[in-house]
């Protein structure tokens, strides 16, 4: 089910809103949330694979990538990813 996340003043409806509506300095997502974020943000990540040539989008591929394997560690550990 997708949540609402508050972007520059609009409620914007995402599965990403979890990892969207917290400060990045700060928080932290459970489990439960990162469970529901993962699957949208691999295939955001799929669909950035498709772009060639950037390097700047290829740094955000990797960061992605290195983010998804954090949040599938927490939901089978069942722990919370903190920011901070």
């Amino acid at each position: 089910m997708a949540q609402t996340a508050s972007v520059e003043d609009r409620e914007i409806s995402s599965t990403l809103a979890p990892l969207l509506d917290h400060p990045d300095d700060a928080g932290d997502l459970s489990a439960a949330d990162c469970a529901r974020v993962l699957p949208r943000l691999a295939e955001i990540i799929t669909d950035w694979e498709t772009v060639e040539g950037d390097p700047t989008l290829a740094r955000h591929i990797e960061d992605a990538r290195q983010l998804v394997i954090v949040m599938e560690v927490c939901v089978a550990s069942n722990a919370e990813l903190l920011f901070g």
